[in-house]
């Protein structure tokens, strides 16, 4: 659950196809970082205009040099994927602004093919045997194979099939060419690739060095430590991250919660089993809530749980059902069960710090009506603004 923090600011949406989630993802990392390092082949409009205008302008060159029809198959097909990449580059951009779901897989397929008929169009150009043509193929191709892999080094298995896509039908047009002088370029083939292959390796590690250093970092500074729940401050930043649909209210409903009897439980069987069963009661709040809740260990043995979207009577159903879950627990732990305060607000949208700290003093004082009734229920009432 405290993951959810990261993954609203500057996320892509994760492949969904399997051989695209293979391609550009490392299932080993933390999923923010994943979608950190997919923002390579994302962000890059200036990259991905540059090398749009240097292909259209060589495939201009070669259609009016050879206007035969490989060569018009090569510029329609480089004007109609370009076009495609470019609408779904922006599309995608506005989308990911918006904290959309972004068409992951499709973007980077554009992207390939778009690298496909390049290196068949520059292969095209050594073939046509014209003298300018494979003056301006050659050096424009490692420009664009040298630019991928640059750009898309934090997706490592891509960046390298990029490269080899604008790169090798380069190298296999070379045995069909009278001039054997360009067997050099195919001798130094390999070294290109493998330098390029070192250089995103070196970037990649880099870069995922930097962002986990940062991920732990602000994970220790956002985390309970005992039980990994959202601590104060990160509840809070997390709280205040919710953005619902459209215009129309958005119901919260915010428990504060307190364990009666944990203090007995101290007391009798020490800290260490104090800690355990902090541990079990976290592990027992988190399953039986959503994964859009916000859950924190408040402090002590408090909890605060923030539902969004959710009506009063729902949030009643969820108050009784941490209720009995930690009822179920009190069978390890005698004594142990309850309390909990339950405030209602009937629109969050405008919610700042100050109003949600005074949404937290309301569902405290909820609290303490619970337990003047005699503890292991739950009291509430609507926000008082």
């Amino acid at each position: 659950m405290p993951d959810k923090l990261y993954m609203h600011h500057n996320a892509y949406s994760i492949p969904r196809w399997r051989f695209m989630y293979w391609l550009l993802c490392d299932s080993r990392l933390p999923l923010n970082i994943q979608q950190r390092l997919l923002l390579g082949p994302n962000t890059q409009t200036s990259v991905m205009w540059s090398g749009t205008l240097t292909v259209l302008v060589l495939t201009l060159i070669a259609l009016s040099r050879h206007p035969a029809p490989l060569f018009w198959l090569w510029f329609l097909a480089t004007l109609a994927i370009s076009g495609y990449r470019a609408g779904l580059h922006y599309h995608v951009k506005r989308q990911w602004r918006w904290r959309i779901v972004t068409p992951a897989d499709q973007i980077y397929l554009a992207n390939l093919l778009w690298s496909t008929t390049t290196g068949l169009g520059t292969a095209l150009c050594l073939l046509s045997g014209d003298p300018v043509l494979q003056v301006l193929a050659i050096p424009s191709m490692v420009a664009l194979a040298s630019a991928a892999a640059a750009f898309s080094h934090g997706t490592p298995r891509y960046a390298m099939l990029q490269v080899l896509l604008l790169d090798l039908p380069l190298k296999l047009a070379v045995p069909f060419q009278p001039e054997p002088w360009f067997w050099v370029f195919v001798l130094q083939g390999p070294f290109f690739w493998m330098g390029l292959h070192m250089m995103i390796h070196s970037l990649y590690d880099m870069s995922t060095q930097a962002l986990l250093g940062e991920y732990h970092s602000q994970r220790q500074a956002i985390l309970d430590p005992l039980t990994e729940l959202f601590n104060r401050e990160g509840w809070f930043r997390e709280a205040l991250t919710i953005r619902g649909p459209g215009r129309v209210p958005l119901p919260v409903s915010l428990l504060f919660s307190d364990l009666d009897g944990f203090k007995h439980v101290n007391d009798t069987y020490g800290h260490m089993i104090g800690d355990d069963l902090l541990r079990d009661i976290a592990s027992a709040m988190s399953e039986a809530l959503r994964s859009d809740d916000i859950l924190a260990r408040w402090g002590g043995d408090e909890f605060v749980i923030l539902l969004p979207g959710i009506s009063p009577e729902a949030s009643r159903t969820v108050a009784q059902r941490l209720i009995d879950t930690t009822a179920d627990i009190g069978r390890t732990y005698p004594g142990i069960g309850l309390s909990i305060g339950l405030v209602h607000c009937q629109n969050w949208r405008g919610m700042d710090r100050n109003r949600l700290e005074r949404l937290v003093a309301q569902a405290d004082q909820s609290l303490y009506r619970a337990k003047r009734q005699g503890k292991g229920c739950f009291q509430e009432l609507t926000e008082q603004v």
